[in-house]
């Protein structure tokens, strides 16, 4: 089993309160970076609003991706745009709010806004999206293969720093964090399941009248 995640933090004052400071620092050097905010987040809401900036920049950008993936008319960008960002926004209040509540029947300790802050910015890769699907037009089927290959990258490094942010916002262990995350995906399956053995006996019930 592994050790849980130690409290040891760097000092509240190394932290840089400028978004892209903070921006290069999650991509680079998470474990610094988050231990730091989970430190000051609490007296220091500011950060909230930069996980937020984060959210809305990602968001913002995933129809500008998809016009460049797929092609498609632009004209669709002006309302697209404003219903990618309220969507990305309240997926990530839910997911924040769902995992959080998971980790607080498992720790006891509510820091709902903490993990919010952290996770917002575990959502910083997909920045990254845009000039990975600029390679595919430079580079032909070989720019297309590093273009998915790239999205895969991008796709587990927001899952571990997501993963990251959950396991210090709660101070919690490897194991329980996989636990947690996993959760949501047993959940559904249960749920999926109820749902097609109670239709599955309305049908046999319906035709056995």
């Amino acid at each position: 089993m592994s050790e849980p995640m130690t409290n040891e933090q760097p000092p509240a004052g190394s932290l840089k309160n400028n978004f892209l400071d903070i921006l290069y620092d999650t991509l680079f050097h998470p474990i610094i970076t988050f231990r730091a905010l989970d430190e000051t987040e609490a007296t220091n809401p500011q950060f909230l609003f930069y996980a937020l900036a984060a959210i809305i920049t990602v968001s913002a950008l995933a129809p500008l991706i998809q016009l460049a993936n797929t092609g498609g008319d632009l004209g669709g960008l002006p309302l697209g745009i404003p219903v990618s960002t309220l969507i990305g926004v309240a997926v990530w209040g839910f997911m924040g709010l769902a995992t959080g509540l998971w980790a607080y029947a498992f720790t006891g300790h509510a820091r709902i806004r903490t993990f919010l802050t952290l996770s917002g910015l575990a959502t910083l890769p997909w920045i990254l999206m845009g000039p990975v699907s600029v390679l595919k037009f430079g580079l032909g089927p070989m720019g297309a293969a590093i273009a998915v290959l790239g999205a895969l990258l991008i796709w587990l490094w927001s899952v571990l720093l997501f993963g990251l942010a959950l396991m210090i916002t709660y101070r919690m262990t490897i194991e329980r964090a996989l636990i947690i995350l996993a959760t949501p995906f047993t959940t559904q399956l249960i749920l999926l399941a109820w749902i097609f053995g109670f239709f599955g006996n309305v049908r046999q019930l319906a035709f056995h009248l």
